[in-house]
């Protein structure tokens, strides 16, 4: 969790459901000291560096149509431990046999500070702002578990702003950084909702010249969130695109324009840029989105980038999930294919 003692006391309020100092067990799954699990990962020490931090921001009351997407973050968690942190890059004819294999747990420290309270209200969004820049400062990338998309204006402020002193954050400051979506709309709404989180984050000063929204969705839109888009230099990535041209081509793309401003870059996971059959706990998904296979090789090529410095993923009602609880499943796995992207870059801060 965040020291509450090293900011002004009115810079945050205090984390709910923080987690142990230790990592848990997997209740109901085998035990193989030879298969190690993700998740179950310690809560931050007191002026500890650290390469990863998760954090809950569980968003839900602001919603356009209803949704338990504030239940996400622990469900999240539990489906973590479904999976191990073990991940190979991919081999070629003449390596196959010989890649490099990556253990998270070894690879990288990563803590768990639990979930922000209350970020729905002005005064907790204010707050959970001022509690993702805390863990920006002692972290290298910050992986906040939604919640709705509205999780997106105090997960990418924090972080883009986390340079910023406390009072120029407090006050809308938001530095030089960018923004690279992956969703199916364009969150241009007016208004506070899910609907509006790209407008505010403009109207809070960031550059929307240094935005790309990757997935954007016939029949999801209208002609004047379109326009809107397009009025404010916004670069907009058609899901039709991810047809015909190659995902590390349009990765790139957006790096160099979200990068443009040498600040840090937040990506937005809204998981509904999903095809609905692989999200159907995603209300506004629609058939016809992206896979899950290409969301999961996006977000680690992403990753990748060292000027990535943080992710949210949104848009779950995991009360809504499928029997198999696919939705979910996919989240944990967006979580780890961010880890290993960052454990691909090289050095670790430990």
């Amino acid at each position: 969790m965040v020291d509450q003692s090293s900011r002004p006391a009115s810079a945050a309020a205090p984390l709910s459901n923080p987690v142990s100092a230790t990592p848990r067990a997997a209740p109901g799954l085998p035990v193989d000291p030879l298969w190690p699990r993700a998740g179950g990962w310690a809560a931050p020490r007191v002026g500890e560096a650290v390469d990863v931090v998760v954090v809950g921001v569980p968003t839900s009351r602001t919603s356009i149509s209803a949704t338990n997407a504030h239940e996400t973050p622990a469900a999240i968690r539990q489906a973590l431990r479904r999976y191990s942190d073990h991940a190979v890059q991919p081999g070629t004819v003449s390596t196959r046999g010989d890649e490099t294999q990556l253990e998270l747990n070894q690879a990288l420290s990563i803590r768990d500070a639990g979930d922000l309270a209350d970020p729905d209200s002005l005064d907790g969004e204010r707050a959970a702002t001022a509690a993702i820049a805390a863990l920006a400062r002692a972290s290298r990338l910050v992986l906040a578990l939604g919640g709705d998309n509205s999780l997106t204006v105090p997960a990418a402020r924090g972080v883009l702003g986390a340079h910023l002193a406390a009072t120029e954050l407090a006050g809308g400051g938001i530095g030089a950084g960018g923004l690279i979506t992956l969703d199916a709309h364009h969150d241009l709404r007016d208004g506070r909702s899910n609907g509006s989180p790209v407008r505010r984050l403009v109207e809070a000063g960031l550059d929307p010249s240094r935005i790309v929204q990757i997935g954007i969705a016939d029949f999801a839109n209208s002609r004047a969130y379109r326009d809107r888009a397009r009025d404010l230099g916004i670069r907009v990535i058609h899901r039709d695109e991810l047809f015909d041209r190659p995902l590390g081509e349009i990765v790139a793309e957006a790096l160099a324009i979200a990068g443009a401003g040498d600040g840090p870059i937040h990506v937005d996971l809204d998981v509904d840029v999903c095809d609905r059959s692989v999200v159907p706990a995603c209300p506004a998904a629609v058939p016809g989105g992206i896979s899950a296979a290409e969301l999961r090789r996006i977000t680690r090529l992403l990753a990748r980038d060292s000027r990535v410095a943080s992710f949210d993923l949104a848009e779950i009602d995991a009360t809504a999930d499928s029997t198999d609880g696919r939705t979910v499943r996919l989240a944990a796995l967006l979580v780890l294919e961010a880890m290993t992207g960052l454990a691909e870059r090289g050095v670790s801060a430990t």
